[in-house]
């Protein structure tokens, strides 16, 4: 069968950051946490701030983004409307207001989740005024982050099928499809969508490569704010990569770990086995990538995932999964 959809799950590590905070508390730059049932608490970085993640990385990795052709009409931002340009409206999707256009994103992002629990670690930060001409004297000031070292999971869902396919009314204006020069104008089956509906679908072998360039973003993911003094490298440790015949996000639930004294990290096998069974008739290919020596259950991960898919390190599995694309 066709494989229609990606699922990407992922686990990354910070040694000691605040990648995404919520707001100031007096001189106190809180992190973003979700309150468990128990009323502890744990960080997390915001979808929004993990698809901008993924924009600045395909933009290194040599893409133009629409942003800078976007117009800004009050406090409106208007796109371009060009997914076929622009390989983050294809991806990311995009909303304009006044043509009333809008695509939803083919790729879908979760928030990424501590695993651990917040412990109350805080950074402490001043600034001497006497750096900047005063004396001793006139003081400074001190402030505070909030800051943890913690694993993360992590979600994508790829609906491989809307990649690089652009409905009649997400692009077009007053129902005119638009000279799209790397793509082919199709119309669309009456039984299925409706009488005279078209679509633009972008050339194959412009689609993969936009692919390979997401998951090549993956593997260098990193940012968020403070990055000047927080540098933390977001790039998975551990990566499970399905290839299904459904749309469904299997690992959104199925990475958890423990910390085991002297011995380290360990990832929770029977969960994440669990899921994958859950959904073994829909699957049509898995991989797996597992960075050497971080997980101190490495060997048990190898030989219980062996039995569902490949096993390679994190860059080695991603690289591979490309193959899912043709």
């Amino acid at each position: 069968m066709t494989i229609k959809a990606i699922a990407i799950g992922y686990v990354a590590n910070v040694s000691a950051g605040n990648v995404n905070a919520s707001h100031t508390e007096g001189n106190v730059m809180v992190t973003k946490k979700i309150t468990l049932p128990d009323g502890s608490t744990v960080p997390y970085i915001s979808g929004q701030a993990i698809r901008r993640m993924f924009r600045d990385r395909l933009e290194d990795l040599g893409w133009q983004l629409s942003e800078p052709f976007a117009a800004v009409d009050g406090q409106e931002v208007v796109p371009p409307v060009q997914p076929w340009k622009y390989i983050d409206e294809d991806l990311f999707g995009y909303m304009d207001t006044r043509g009333n256009r809008r695509r939803t994103s083919p790729v879908r992002v979760s928030s990424v989740i501590g695993l651990f629990r917040y412990q109350g670690d805080r950074d402490l930060g001043t600034r001497s005024f006497e750096k900047f001409g005063k004396t001793m004297e006139a003081g400074g000031n001190m402030f505070e982050t909030e800051i943890y070292a913690n694993l993360f999971k992590g979600n994508i869902l790829i609906e491989l099928d809307r990649v690089g396919f652009y409905l009649d009314r997400e692009v077009a204006e007053k129902g005119t499809p638009p000279e799209a020069p790397n793509c082919n104008l199709i119309d669309l089956p009456p039984e299925k969508w409706g009488d005279k509906r078209w679509a633009l679908v972008l050339y194959k072998d412009e689609k993969t490569k936009r692919l390979e360039s997401f998951y090549d973003s993956l593997i260098y993911l990193w940012g968020g704010g403070r990055t000047a003094r927080m540098l933390v490298d977001l790039s998975p440790k551990f990566v499970a990569i399905m290839g299904l015949n459904v749309k469904h996000p299997v690992f959104l639930e199925a990475l958890q770990a423990r910390f085991e004294g002297d011995n380290g990290y360990v990832l929770d096998i029977e969960v994440l086995t669990e899921s994958i069974k859950k959904f073994e008739d829909t699957k049509e290919d898995a991989i797996f990538g597992l960075d050497p020596g971080f997980f101190a259950n490495e060997d048990e991960l190898k030989a219980v995932l062996s039995d569902y898919g490949d096993i390679l390190t994190t860059k080695e599995a991603i690289n591979k999964a490309k193959t899912m694309l043709s």
